[in-house]
């Protein structure tokens, strides 16, 4: 039970950073607020714990859990009192009930973690080994970039790591239950934040609750979120993200947009995909907000808070790669390579790969179902902001496709056959919110704030 501790403070610290952010106008009900501010709690978490290696070189638990402790408390410290209202913590029983069943959604992915407690084949090589030399190696952790351990993705970020070491400091050894349960609960998050982001954008329907099922009881994808790999993390950042971007365009509160430029930094630090990935959308979200006069005009005012913001987001994996990520062993220029060129050939293996793979009824026609569905959309799926979303997914599988291409290091078959679907996995939230915010599933389209109530006269 002692490793349920980090988890209640890390969710203490984004739930109390969201409530500061975003203020009492247009605030999201209470349930958003508690699945993107646990999401924003791990991420803040894992940062907390990094600076124990750039100070100390090493963890040192005794500091990871003093500094988290007293983030909490600032963060508790900064907020106002009289927001703290019964009305404004308060759930329907309607939400309570959603929650429960957003519960049982997630249950066949515990299922499965606890069938295979130490996750897919990358999570033993790479992730929760990476975890275990910063937990265990003391002042030797970066042992780890060694060229030797070229297949353990020497150059990758760390946040997903550092979270699970962040549980380990409450206890004296790295237990294989914590990384199981920060996949079950990513993945409860996930269903979580894409149920309730869909409620305080589309309005009250009982239809919103089929997109965390439609994720959730595909078995693939439910392989995939219990395999404790980063990329579950990388697409539960981003669909955070463009909720923030979704939510600031609606209500032009510069605190949603604070929170995705967060997400985008935590994402940054969690994959090297996911550092390319959060690029293309802030250079697409900005474009969004340049050509949007009311956002344009509402930026001008904060904008000296927002790049601070944006400065705080990336610091962790600015100082990574400056400071620490070795070079990358895994990577041959096949444009300029005589031994291992690029040809055109290359390429089309690529395409046919992306194209078998979208097909593959491992998916269980989830990509074709969604394709039918955003047809079906029409008009719809590129109005109100939400052509952002196909534009930063398709700029993200252009430059993918291309380091496919470029990148001759690797049988590009077995590269393809072991690495394009977790790609496409980090991007089913995203692609799944567009979905169901394009679909007109009936014609209730009120969106749900978080109402206060109403403020004495005395």
């Amino acid at each position: 039970m002692i490793y349920l501790l980090p988890s209640l403070i890390s969710f203490g610290q984004g739930f109390l950073l969201i409530r500061l952010l975003t203020g009492s106008k247009d605030r999201p009900r209470l349930t958003w607020c508690l699945f993107a501010g646990f999401l924003l709690g791990l991420g803040i978490s894992g940062f907390l714990t990094f600076t124990s290696l750039v100070l100390f070189s090493r963890i040192v638990p005794a500091y990871v859990i003093g500094i988290n402790v007293a983030a909490l408390a600032g963060l508790g410290l900064a907020q106002k009192r009289s927001e703290w209202t019964k009305a404004s913590l308060q759930a329907s029983p309607r939400e309570l009930g959603v929650i429960l069943a957003l519960a049982a959604l997630t249950l066949p992915t515990i299922i499965q973690a606890f069938l295979y407690p130490f996750g897919g084949w990358d999570a033993w090589s790479c992730w929760n080994l990476k975890a275990r030399f910063l937990f265990l190696g003391g002042s030797e952790w970066s042992n780890m970039f060694d060229p030797a351990m070229w297949r353990s993705n020497t150059a990758y970020p760390l946040l997903l790591p550092l979270i699970n070491v962040w549980s380990w400091c409450f206890g004296s050894e790295p237990t294989y239950l914590v990384p199981l349960f920060n996949s079950c609960l990513i993945t409860f998050l996930m269903a979580g934040l894409l149920y309730f982001s869909l409620e305080a954008l589309n309005g009250l329907k009982l239809l919103n609750l089929l997109a965390p099922a439609f994720l959730l009881l595909n078995a693939f994808v439910l392989k995939l979120a219990s395999s404790q790999y980063s990329d579950l993390l990388v697409g539960t950042f981003l669909l955070l993200a463009l909720m923030g971007f979704l939510l600031f365009k609606r209500t032009k509160n510069t605190g949603f947009l604070q929170i995705g430029t967060l997400a985008l930094g935590f994402m940054s630090f969690t994959k090297s995909e996911g550092s390319a990935l959060a690029l293309i959308t802030i250079i697409v979200l900005a474009m969004a907000i340049a050509l949007d006069r009311a956002c344009h005009e509402t930026i001008s005012h904060h904008i000296w808070k927002l790049l601070l913001t944006l400065a705080a987001a990336f610091l962790a994996s600015g100082i990574f790669k400056l400071q620490y990520a070795p070079d990358s062993h895994t990577y041959i220029n096949g444009f300029i390579s005589t031994e291992k060129p690029a040809g055109i050939e290359r390429l089309g293996a690529v395409f046919v790969f992306l194209g078998k793979e979208v097909l593959s009824w491992k998916w269980n026609g989830l990509w074709l179902l969604t394709a039918g569905g955003l047809i079906l959309a029409r008009g719809k799926a590129l109005k109100a902001g939400l052509w952002t979303i196909p534009a930063i997914l398709t700029a993200y599988l252009a430059i993918i496709i291309g380091f496919y291409w470029v990148n001759t290091f690797f049988d590009i078959v077995w590269w393809l056959s072991t690495t394009l679907n977790r790609i496409l996995f980090a991007l089913t939230p995203a692609v799944i919110l567009w979905l169901f915010l394009a679909l007109p599933l009936d014609n209730n389209n009120t969106p749900v704030p978080h109402r206060q109530p109403p403020r004495s006269k005395n």
